[in-house]
C-alpha cells in the first residue's frame, strides 16, 4: 500500500510535468505561427505602395493607362490584411490583452467609414455642382477627346466644394490611425519588441503628413500656382510612408521570440518541492525532511 501511494504521486508528477511541456510546445507553436503571419501580412500590404509609384509614372506618362496595373497590388495588400488581423488576433489570444485585436479591428471599421463618407460627401458635392462641370466638359467631343492634364485644368474652379469633405475624411482618418497606434504599442509591451512603436508613430505620423500635403496641394492648384497633374506626384510621399511602415511591421513580427514560459518553470519548481520531502513507508503521506514522526499516521520515518 505505501509503494502504490507513492508510484501515484511520482506517475502524478511525470504526467503533469509531460501535460505542461506539451501545452508550452503548442504555445510557441502559436506563437510562431502568428509571427510568421505577421511578418507576411505585412509584407503583403506594403506593396500598396507601388500605387503611388503607377500615380508618378501617370504623372509623367498621361496617355498611358497606369491604373490597371494596381489591381493586382490591391489584391495583394487584401490578402495581407487578412493575414495581419489573424496574426493580430492570435498575438491578443497569447498575450490576454484583447485590445491588442480590438484597436486593429476599429482601425480597420474607421477606415472603412472614412471611404464611405468620402463617396457621399463626394458624390454630393459632385451633383450639386453637376450642371456646371458638364458645361465644362462641353469642348470636349468624340473627335476632340480630352487628356488627363485637360480634365483635370477644366475642373480646377470645382475643388473649393471638395475642401471640408477632405477635412472630414481627414479627422476619421487620423482616428483610425490613433486606433492602429493603439494596437501597435500594445503589442510592443506585450512582445517586449519597441519597434512597433515606431511603427505606431508612423501610421499617425503618415496620415498627417498626407493630409497636409493635400491640403497645400489643393490651395496650389486653386490658386492657379502649380497645374492640377502636378498633385500626382505628391501621392508618392504618402506611399514612401506606408511603405517604410509596413516594412518595419514586417521587421519587428520576425523579431518576436518566445519569452521564457512560466509554464516551464512550474515543474521545476514541483521537482525541487518533492526533493524536500520524504515519504512515510507506512502510508505514503509526504513530510518535511527534519520529521521524525508521520503527520498522517504518527509512526517514525
Amino acid at each position: 500500500m505505501p509503494t502504490f501511494t507513492r508510484d501515484v504521486l511520482v506517475c502524478q508528477k511525470t504526467y503533469s510535468v509531460r501535460g505542461d511541456n506539451t501545452a508550452e510546445r503548442l504555445r510557441e507553436m502559436t506563437l510562431e505561427s502568428s509571427r510568421m503571419l505577421g511578418g507576411i501580412g505585412a509584407c503583403l500590404i506594403a506593396t500598396s505602395a507601388v500605387t503611388s509609384f503607377l500615380s508618378l509614372a501617370q504623372f509623367f506618362f498621361p496617355n498611358l493607362a497606369f491604373g490597371v496595373l494596381g489591381a493586382p497590388f490591391g489584391f495583394l495588400s487584401l490578402a495581407g490584411l487578412v493575414l495581419f488581423m489573424i496574426a493580430m488576433h492570435g498575438f491578443a489570444a497569447e498575450c490576454k490583452d484583447p485590445g491588442i485585436f480590438n484597436d486593429a479591428l476599429y482601425w480597420i471599421i474607421t477606415s472603412i467609414i472614412a471611404v464611405v463618407v468620402a463617396v457621399v460627401l463626394s458624390l454630393a458635392v459632385l451633383f450639386s455642382v453637376l450642371s456646371s462641370i458638364i458645361r465644362a466638359m462641353e469642348p470636349f467631343t468624340m473627335f476632340n477627346p480630352p487628356t488627363l492634364n485637360a480634365v483635370l485644368d477644366a475642373l480646377r474652379p470645382y475643388l473649393g466644394y471638395f475642401v471640408p469633405v477632405g477635412i472630414v475624411v481627414f479627422a476619421v482618418m487620423v482616428l483610425a490611425a490613433v486606433f492602429m497606434m493603439r494596437a501597435f504599442n500594445r503589442l510592443a509591451n506585450a512582445s517586449g519588441v519597441r519597434l512597433f512603436r515606431t511603427v505606431g508613430l508612423l501610421f499617425l505620423v503618415g496620415i498627417a503628413l498626407t493630409g497636409a500635403l493635400g491640403l497645400l496641394a489643393v490651395l496650389l492648384v486653386f490658386s492657379g500656382s502649380i497645374a492640377t497633374s502636378a498633385v500626382l506626384p505628391l501621392t508618392i510621399v504618402g506611399g514612401l510612408v506606408s511603405l517604410v511602415t509596413w516594412i518595419l511591421a514586417a521587421i519587428g513580427f520576425f523579431r518576436i521570440r518566445a519569452p521564457m514560459p512560466l509554464a516551464q518553470q512550474a515543474p521545476q519548481a514541483a521537482v525541487v518541492a518533492a526533493a524536500q520531502v520524504k515519504y512515510c513507508p507506512y502510508c505514503g503521506t509526504p513530510n518535511g525532511l527534519g520529521a521524525e514522526f508521520c503527520v498522517h499516521c504518527g509512526k517514525k520515518l
